[in-house]
């Protein structure tokens, strides 16, 4: 005779996964301002990290970092 399994008793798996959806000029703030600090154009940004001059005032203009 088996005992009675209660839901406390049942094994259950989660798989818990991490939102990855920051958007790019979220991810690359840091690295934009560092070089805007610099003293380079908004365009030459945007040449080096090989985005839009958009992304980049975007970035500028995100103020949660």
């Amino acid at each position: 005779m088996q005992p009675i399994r209660t839901m406390s008793l049942i094994p259950i798996r989660i798989k818990i996964t991490l939102n990855e959806n920051i958007p790019l000029y979220q991810k690359l703030a840091r690295k934009i301002r560092e070089l805007k600090a610099l003293k380079m154009t908004e365009k030459q940004i945007a040449i080096k990290l090989n985005v839009s001059t958009k992304t980049i005032r975007k970035t500028l203009n995100f103020s949660d970092i």
